[in-house]
């Protein structure tokens, strides 16, 4: 019994020794983090946050349907309830974020088109969530083609045509829902195809797990717009 006790203690000895060979190892080598970054990725969302967010607060007035929009913002931050026969109220509840992070208080008379924003109407913070959503449309139409197997030159033209399309910017830059409908649905395809292509290679794999979930989660967000 003794003899046994001896041999655990001299192979746990040796384990030890081991294991303390392989830190001092460790720690002789240099700590090396390494990443690959697409650059190409990297400059369509730089562009596209510069083309979107660029004098974000002009015009300081009320544009378009901003007028119907801001309206029910202003029912969220008073905490008024009403009903909204035009749509599911999920994107309206995104608009209401962007005043509530702003510190919007809801007391503006959003009566007509062109009327001029008062000073305690957060236009910047308003506008926010759509010009992200605008923006980072760019890099997922990039993705997107990318994932569809062609070729970085093809998939840098669709993102290029997202990027300086002027309708896509001015909706982007104003209190709207379009923006934030073209990036969920765009964020479903783009999970979908990781998914898919997931699918051929790691079938059940975490990978595998996150776009499963990210398709069924903006497909809804999308739905709920």
């Amino acid at each position: 019994w003794t003899l046994g006790l001896n041999t655990v203690t001299s192979q746990r000895n040796v384990l030890t020794c081991l294991l303390f060979y392989k830190m001092l190892g460790f720690l002789r080598r240099p700590l090396v983090v390494t990443a690959d970054i697409n650059l190409n990725l990297v400059a369509l969302t730089g562009l596209g946050l510069l083309s979107r967010l660029w004098q974000l607060t002009y015009p300081r007035a009320v544009v378009f349907d901003e007028v119907y929009y801001g309206q029910y913002i202003s029912f969220y931050m008073k905490r008024i309830f009403f009903l909204d026969d035009s749509g599911p109220p999920f994107g309206h509840m995104l608009l209401a974020l962007g005043g509530y992070l702003g510190g919007f208080d809801g007391n503006f008379l959003w009566n007509r088109i062109g009327a001029e924003y008062s000073s305690n109407v957060p236009v910047w913070s308003l506008r926010l969530l759509p010009a992200l959503a605008g923006a980072l449309s760019v890099p997922m139409a990039y993705q997107i083609v990318l994932e569809l197997h062609f070729s970085h030159c093809t998939a840098m033209g669709a993102a290029l045509l997202m990027l300086i399309e002027n309708a896509l910017i001015t909706q982007s830059r104003l209190v709207l829902l379009e923006s934030l409908l073209i990036f969920f649905n765009l964020l479903a395809v783009l999970s979908y195809l990781k998914f898919f292509n997931s699918q051929t290679h790691s079938p059940f794999s975490l990978r595998w797990w996150l776009w499963l979930v990210m398709t069924g989660v903006s497909c809804s967000c999308a739905v709920g717009i």
